[in-house]
């Protein structure tokens, strides 16, 4: 690369998303040894996510509030690429962006913290469990439906800390996230995926360039890893069917087992965790959208046209009351 080209990557300020962004500028120089690190400039980009901190995703406009600004700046070509976590993209991507990388996925399970109980199955019946995310609220509630569960935004370090303070009993989080953070010793338990099946995109980060910027495309391509590319895919593709937003209670996961094959397997639940919905669906890798859609298409013919309207709305009645 030219002494006199900078690569500008966009990302969020949190103390995460920089984390994420650094990672990938240390594995785009791993693989680019023509590259310095000077070659490469992280900008903080303010989202309206991170601006209202309280307010809930839901009744704002959903998870695209973390990554609409970050587009916007790609888009008028302030930035050369951004960093993002797949689950905060919407499936519907913008004209002229793409998805130029898939770096390797960390653990996508979620984690149990808590400083008065060895596990969740252990905690007091009363005692409050606290999360932002509306699957999350779901599968513990069908889990454990004595416990109170309550929402609650910030990033990994505020929720920790109020955890410390006491304002709840326990704390259910991303693991990939914690473990990118350093803040594993912390951790109580890692969910089983068949208790807690996790979002779509968890623990997947991901390089958004535009789709006419062959420079930065060729880059991307050094980094991108291609079996995680086919998992979120599938899972994206399922979602997208779905109709899945912020709203939605739907757990997607997709593997490539030992035989090669991709194996994914969904569910969709009504928000007091009582309903739930499921299917899976095992088949190549090229298929991976394909199988994504099938397994969608099932879990809708079980669950009937009206549910996901049905739940979205209960979902802001809850949102409204403060949960």
């Amino acid at each position: 690369m030219s002494s006199n080209y900078i690569l500008k990557v966009g990302t969020r300020g949190s103390r995460l998303s920089l984390a994420q962004a650094e990672h990938f500028k240390d594995k785009l120089l791993l693989a680019n040894k023509n590259l310095k690190p000077l070659d490469v400039e992280i900008k903080v980009i303010k989202t309206s996510g991170d601006k209202f901190k309280t307010e809930n995703l839901s009744l704002m406009g959903g998870k695209g509030l973390f990554v609409k600004e970050i587009e916007k700046e790609l888009l008028e070509g302030n930035i050369d690429c951004a960093v993002h976590s797949l689950k905060d993209i919407p499936t519907f991507e913008l004209d002229n962006l793409i998805l130029g990388a898939y770096l390797k996925r960390k653990d996508e399970r979620d984690a149990f913290i808590s400083p008065v109980a060895s596990s969740f199955k252990n905690l007091k019946s009363g005692s409050t469990v606290a999360t932002c995310s509306v699957r999350r609220i779901s599968q513990l509630q069908r889990l454990r439906s004595d416990i109170k569960i309550v929402n609650i935004r910030g990033n990994i370090d505020t929720r920790i800390e109020k955890l410390k303070e006491g304002l709840v009993d326990g704390l259910v989080l991303a693991n990939a996230g914690i473990k990118r953070l350093g803040f594993h010793k912390v951790v109580t338990e890692i969910f089983d995926k068949d208790n807690m099946l996790p979002a779509a995109g968890q623990g997947t980060v991901v390089v958004q360039s535009r789709d006419d910027n062959h420079r930065v495309i060729n880059l991307l391509k050094s980094v991108n890893d291609k079996e995680t590319e086919y998992i979120s895919i599938s899972e994206r593709a399922c979602l997208e069917k779905i109709n899945g937003a912020c709203d939605t209670p739907i757990g997607v996961n997709a593997i490539i087992n030992d035989d090669g094959e991709l194996f994914l397997r969904a569910e969709l639940l009504s928000i007091d965790g009582k309903k739930r919905y499921a299917s899976h669906k095992t088949g190549i890798v090229e298929k991976s959208k394909q199988i994504g859609y099938d397994v969608a298409d099932e879990i809708l013919d079980q669950a009937g046209k009206d549910f996901i309207i049905k739940e979205s709305k209960l979902a802001h009645t809850i949102y409204k009351r403060g949960n």
